[in-house]
């Protein structure tokens, strides 16, 4: 199921990415890798690309094959919203890459890179929404009323999140009734599909530009 998908998907990311420049630094390949007509910024490109490769490989592969099956045992009822889904599995699957590589460039210290990549999931995954209730409680000097009906920026807060963002995204596109308090009449403009999307864009690049600016000037 997606909800699956949503907890499973950026613990592949996460592992794909979290040792991938790390690595080459403590084996000293990324030296040899550098000594070849190629600058650090091309480094992390080329991994980062290889990991978004095989990650892509692999989900297609997974959610073709999950889809083929369940095209047979159900019915091909909404079919045609799939490879939407794919596409946005995707986007998902790489925004996790990215921070993992991110992770990768930042430090060599395997307890610092296994404690950030566990604490990205653990924050991200599990905790996002606990986080954003708490601060809505302080702010609100403990008035749990405010839960039942919460101001609109816990909507912009939630979103900020990778998977609310997915989920949002699922919803909209593929037909998934997983966020539908994004999609109600009253919701604020400022939760649109778009801004979902640039969440995503922005989990996918932004780890990876703020570890560069630190990788470039580190010694090797």
């Amino acid at each position: 199921s997606t909800t699956l998908l949503s907890f499973v998907i950026p613990v592949v990311g996460l592992l794909l990415g979290y040792k991938s420049i790390a690595h080459a630094r403590e084996t000293g390949s990324v030296l040899l890798t550098l000594s070849f007509p190629q600058s650090r910024a091309g480094l992390i490109i080329g991994t980062l690309l290889s990991r978004w490769t095989l990650l892509i490989i692999t989900t297609v592969t997974g959610l073709s094959l999950s889809g083929g099956i369940a095209a047979i045992l159900y019915g091909t009822q909404g079919i045609t919203t799939y490879p939407l889904v794919v596409l946005l599995t995707l986007l998902y699957s790489v925004a996790f890459v990215g921070i993992g590589v991110g992770i990768s460039i930042v430090t060599t210290n395997e307890r610092w890179i296994t404690l950030s990549t566990f604490g990205s999931y653990f924050v991200l995954i599990i905790l996002w929404d606990g986080l954003t209730t708490a601060i809505m409680l302080v702010l609100h000097r403990f008035d749990f009323s405010v839960l039942a009906s919460p101001p609109d920026w816990t909507l912009l807060v939630r979103l900020l999140s990778p998977e609310s963002s997915y989920n949002l995204l699922l919803r909209l596109g593929g037909g998934i009734d997983v966020a539908g308090q994004y999609v109600a009449d009253s919701a604020p403009v400022y939760i649109g599909w778009w801004v979902a999307v640039g969440v995503l864009v922005i989990w996918m690049s932004l780890p990876v530009v703020l570890g560069f600016y630190r990788f470039r000037t580190a010694e090797l």
